[in-house]
């Protein structure tokens, strides 16, 4: 396998085979991620995929999953993902799931006949970062899509059969905008109903949003307080059917985990605790 610059994969995907198909992000301009920021995004060619693939032959056995890298994969042509989909399912038959990472603009720009095609061929849950429900948030730290457009996405790879692994990020709003942006982020989520939600902390590593989110000239990272107090509030306005919870990632202070709505109560007691 080559790779090219640091690799980032979700928490979940840690036992999955990783293939690098697109060099960073398409829009690498979110204020909170530094993620990509040494990276120009560049395609890689389908040759280089396969080969990588074929590379990965040696390992058979060992994963059950494919993971797609970089940043939002799904940026990538819909043939070029489909002949990458049919190589894996050539190469490898017995792997269960192919899944990738996926911003509201990727989605939307697929027509629901390619992203049902897509799932046909095994891609079946995707990485979304809500980041926040707030449009006056998600505007602050340049997120470029709304709102609306993540709903609007969700319901597309709803139709299409493809899961939702939904990450938030606490903190992200400050102190100033805390309220409105779990609230609105609650609200989002009830709309777009995810199978996993993850909620992530602003932390170090992250470039610290415009500082009129905090209502300071110098921004902070969020305290512990504070984000227990928006895990809280969220906790009290998820409506979700049937959704894993975590707070799983690097970045949290605390270690959550549950099922929404049936764990809610226990949860809620979790956070008195701590």
């Amino acid at each position: 396998m080559i790779y090219e610059g640091d690799i980032y994969r979700p928490p979940s995907e840690a036992d999955s085979l990783l293939v690098q198909v697109t060099i960073g992000c398409a829009w690498n301009k979110c204020t909170f991620c530094n993620m990509y920021k040494e990276k120009t995004l560049r395609v890689r060619s389908l040759e280089e995929v396969k080969a990588d693939l074929r590379s990965a032959l040696s390992y058979r056995g060992r994963f059950k999953r494919v993971f797609l890298c970089d940043g939002d994969a799904l940026v990538l042509p819909t043939p070029f993902l489909t002949e990458v989909l049919e190589e894996i399912r050539r190469l490898f038959p017995e792997v269960e799931a192919v899944r990738i990472y996926a911003s509201a603009r990727d989605v939307l720009r697929k027509k629901p006949d390619e992203l049902k095609s897509l799932a046909a061929l095994g891609l079946d849950m995707a990485y979304v970062g809500l980041e926040s429900g707030s449009d006056k948030v998600l505007a602050a730290v340049n997120k470029g899509n709304t709102k609306q457009e993540a709903i609007d996405s969700a319901a597309l790879m709803r139709e299409a059969g493809i899961k939702q692994s939904v990450m938030i990020i606490a903190g992200l709003g400050g102190e100033a905008m805390s309220r409105e942006h779990i609230l609105e982020t609650a609200d989002a989520l009830n709309k777009m109903q995810p199978e996993y939600l993850g909620m992530l902390v602003l932390h170090f590593g992250m470039d610290s949003p415009p500082a009129n989110l905090y209502g300071k000239e110098d921004p902070r990272l969020p305290s512990s307080k504070l984000v227990l107090a928006e895990t809280r509030l969220l906790l009290e306005n998820l409506e979700l059917s049937d959704c894993l919870f975590t707070s799983a990632h690097v970045s949290n202070y605390f270690y959550m985990k549950g099922r929404l709505p049936q764990d809610r109560l226990r949860l809620l007691e979790q956070i008195k605790q701590l």
